[in-house]
């Protein structure tokens, strides 16, 4: 009788099991990293690579081939695809560093609002890497919730404390005298009880500053309407130091940011100015180059309009007004 699992030993195995410890080892990659990726059990994963592993090798090995084409074929997508330039200090850029540097400084309630895309959390993120003591939360639905927006501020902040009863106090404290600032991105999203939380425990208790980014809704809810819940907001809108309002990327945005990426083409130019007029802005213009670039199978600055609006057929269906 043939012995099945000598069989699935065998050199087919040791040659995969190779290729995957290269791969690990050219990307600093753990089993478990290998485990997360592929969706084969750490536990089965472990034996199997040791050689050792008595179970279904077959299915392994086969979840294991399509983790490692699925790896090559991103290398292949990414060795097309041009990367994005570094940071680009706009003038849109400037004035949100602007105002996020005066709140930490102040000490105060700042409101940073634009539309989808114009750059705000590049310059958020960008300042929180240069400046001491910044902290950066995206908020989203599930945290509407005070409770659920202080555990989340408590984890970023390595606050122990899990009592609800103990944690806006134990936060107040971790931020009193650091002179730090707290920033909560995509705002729009808090209710008018955990945006007062915010105010009550970081900014009134905590000493620290607060910025509010977020898009128009979260503005006409601060600025009040005869809608309850935004009049609850509006309460807030007086203890605002300073505000950034801006509904769309600035030309002079767009102009930096494509000689940054090297496009030089007059015509190309003239597309992508009015692709970043329209929703989404610079981060939809940036979708449509690096498509762009690899329908061309070129760099950045080599595309040309024909490659523009084909990428921008395979994105959207509008048409582009140059």
């Amino acid at each position: 009788m043939l012995d099945k699992t000598k069989e699935d030993t065998g050199p087919s195995h040791d040659a995969l099991r190779d290729e995957v410890r290269a791969l690990m080892e050219r990307e600093g990659l753990t089993q478990r990293h290998v485990a997360e990726e592929s969706g084969i059990a750490y536990g089965t994963l472990t034996p199997y690579m040791g050689g050792t592993y008595q179970g279904n090798l077959a299915r392994v090995a086969g979840d294991l081939q399509r983790w490692l084409e699925t790896r090559r074929e991103r290398s292949r997508t990414a060795a097309v695809l041009p990367a994005e330039p570094d940071f680009v200090l706009t003038p849109t850029a400037e004035e949100i560093s602007g105002t996020l540097s005066f709140a930490q400084a102040a000490q105060d309630f700042a409101v940073i609002v634009g539309g989808a895309g114009i750059g705000k959390t590049r310059s958020i993120k960008h300042y929180a890497k240069r400046a001491s003591n910044v902290w950066v939360l995206t908020a989203e639905d599930s945290m509407k919730k005070p409770s659920s927006l202080l555990s989340v501020l408590a984890e970023d902040l390595d606050v122990s404390e899990r009592r609800n009863a103990f944690l806006s106090r134990a936060i107040s404290s971790r931020l009193r005298g650091t002179g730090g600032l707290v920033v909560v991105d995509e705002a729009q999203h808090l209710s008018t009880e955990a945006f007062d939380q915010l105010r009550t425990t970081v900014l009134d208790v905590g000493e620290c500053g607060v910025v509010a980014a977020g898009n128009e809704s979260m503005l006409a809810r601060l600025q009040g309407s005869a809608d309850k819940r935004a009049q609850g907001f509006a309460q807030l809108h007086s203890r605002v130091g300073m505000r950034k309002v801006q509904s769309g990327a600035k030309i002079k945005d767009v102009c930096l940011i494509l000689a940054a990426w090297g496009i030089t083409d007059a015509q190309s130019i003239a597309l992508l100015k009015a692709i970043a007029r329209k929703p989404g802005a610079l981060r939809v213009m940036a979708k449509v180059i690096r498509l762009a670039s690899m329908l061309a199978g070129a760099s950045a600055a080599d595309i040309t309009k024909a490659h523009v609006e084909r990428a921008w057929a395979q994105l959207s269906s509008q048409q582009i007004d140059a």
